[in-house]
This record gives structure tokens, sequence and C-alpha cells, in this order.
């Protein structure tokens, strides 16, 4: 089994330095194809293969404009918020087009239920409408969950439940049955959201037993403060048993092999990140290896 890499987590800010990465990345015999992240802007990673399988995800533009615009999201019940959502989703969509016109394999589009602590599904199923109508070059469209706002509770996401997203799916489905909607659960988000790594397992069987799960990604995470951040932060912390591993981080082997089990025939990512940040290219990708040993080595069984 191969993995999707989201390498631009770790990669150098040095342009040199990214590419030699990229190229020594790219030849690992684990890596079967890149998670690439939009914000504003989609470039192919210079180094990789051209015809290397690619996801996109729009998280990090969805959380940076979410966290300077509490309206922003495709889930917002404010119509200008949406709205706001929606015509950046449109950037996203040309871009992500553009990539696959120039020769490019994208095999899906990552969607985010945004906004922080009032996500509604209606909202949300009426902007997925939407974005099934725009021209994706062919990539699929599977919704992320990340975790849900529990009352209470500091969200890192704080975006709808799992529940919701997946009758949202079944909503849409019925009406845009082409876009290839899907389900992606993030191991170390679905924790965050229940501070348990029982909740990640569940919601692995869940988003399997309604038939929308297509992909599981692998990040870890601590209920303990480390040199990522504070406890539960959504820092995508290293597998434990590698070198690289802080303290507490929950997602060991015996973890990663229930989840492959729960989960099935989908495919399967590693996001990750290291520190300390400046940490030679060469040694992360040593790390990089350490930890993709453990997820390959539970989809051999």
């Amino acid at each position: 089994m191969k993995l999707f890499s989201s390498a631009y987590n770790v990669w150098p800010a040095d342009g040199a330095d990214r590419l030699a990465f990229v190229q020594g990345l790219s030849q690992r015999d684990w890596v079967g194809g890149f998670e690439l992240g939009y914000a504003d802007s989609l470039a192919w990673p210079a180094g990789a293969p051209a015809d290397l399988p690619a996801i996109v995800s729009g998280v990090p533009g969805t959380t940076g404009r979410n966290a300077e615009d509490a309206d922003f999201g495709l889930a917002s019940p404010d119509e200008a918020g949406r709205r706001r959502a929606l015509e950046w989703a449109r950037g996203e969509a040309a871009a992500v087009a553009g990539l696959v016109a120039d020769g490019h394999d994208i095999r899906a589009v990552q969607v985010h239920s945004a906004p922080t602590g009032k996500a509604d599904a209606d909202a949300f199923a009426a902007s997925l409408l939407e974005l099934a109508g725009l021209d994706w070059g062919g990539a699929k469209l599977w919704v992320e969950h990340c975790d849900a706002f529990v009352e209470g509770q500091e969200p890192n996401k704080g975006y709808l439940t799992l529940d919701d997203e997946i009758a949202v799916l079944e909503k849409v489905s019925a009406q845009a049955p082409d876009a290839g909607w899907g389900l992606v659960i993030n191991w170390a988000r679905s924790a965050i959201e229940g501070r348990s790594a029982q909740t990640a397992q569940q919601h692995i069987e869940t988003a399997k037993a309604s038939g929308w799960l297509r992909h599981v990604g692998f990040s870890s995470c601590s209920g303990e403060a480390t040199d990522f951040g504070g406890p539960w932060a959504d820092q995508h912390l290293p597998l434990a048993g590698t070198s690289v591993a802080p303290a507490g981080t929950l997602l060991d082997a015996a973890r990663v092999a229930s989840a492959v089990a729960a989960a099935g025939e989908v495919t399967f990512g590693l996001k990750l990140a290291m520190r300390p940040k400046d940490m030679p290219g060469e040694q992360k990708l040593a790390a990089l290896d350490e930890n993709a040993a453990i997820v390959v080595a539970a989809t051999a069984r």
C-alpha cells in the first residue's frame, strides 16, 4: 500500500532545499501521491513527477480566512459569509482544473464545513450543490471531517458533527450524483474532538458504515503540552514509538492497525509536522520514512 504524503507541512522554505526534498520524497517506495494545500494559489511541486497522483485540501485557506472572518465558510448561516467562501472556492476549482489541464492527476478535493462554532448543515448542503456545478477537472469532492464544535470545549476547527456531514452527503448525492462525493477522516482531528483515541476509531467505523468513507489521514495528537503546541492542538504530531514523537502522542502502531482494519478498501495519507521546524531535509525524510513504515505495515496485514 502506498500513501498520500501531505509534504507541504514539512518541506523547506528555501527553493533549492525544497526541490531536493521533494525529489527525495517522490522516490520513496511508500509515496503514492501528494496532498497539496490550497490557500489562494496552487502550483505543482517542483521536483515531483508530473504523473504522480494528488489530492488537494482547502483547509489552509479555509482556516486562515475563517480566523480573520468569523462568518467565512461553506456552512455559514450568514449568507454573505457563505458567498465569500463560495467565491474563494471558485478560485480553488479553477486552480485544480488548471493543474488537470496541465496533465496532472488530481484525484479529489477536500472541502470543509466551516465556520467555527456556528456551522449550519443546510447552508453546507446548499454550498456543496453549488460546488458540484463547477469545473473541477474531474476531481471528486470529499468532505474532510474536522473536530466538531463541542459546547464548553475549546475548538481547533469547531465545524459540523460527523453525523451532520453524513446527512448532508446523503442529501446532496441525491441531487448531484456525479460529483464523486466522499468523506475523509483525519485520525487526530477526530481524537481532538472527543479528547480520546477511541473517538477517532469510532469516527472511522461510523464513516465506513455510512458508505461514504474514501480516505483516512494519519496524524497524531496529544493531551499534553508539547513542542508543537498546547494540549489537543491540531499540529499533526508524529506517531508514538518513532524517534521524533513528542510526549503523550496518542497514535501508535496498534491504533493505526485498528484504524486500517476498520477503514477497509480506502486510500490512506500521512500528514505530519516536525520539530524543530528547521530540521534538515534529510532528517525529515528519514523521520517520514520511520512514521510511514508503521502505516504501511498495518496495510500489509
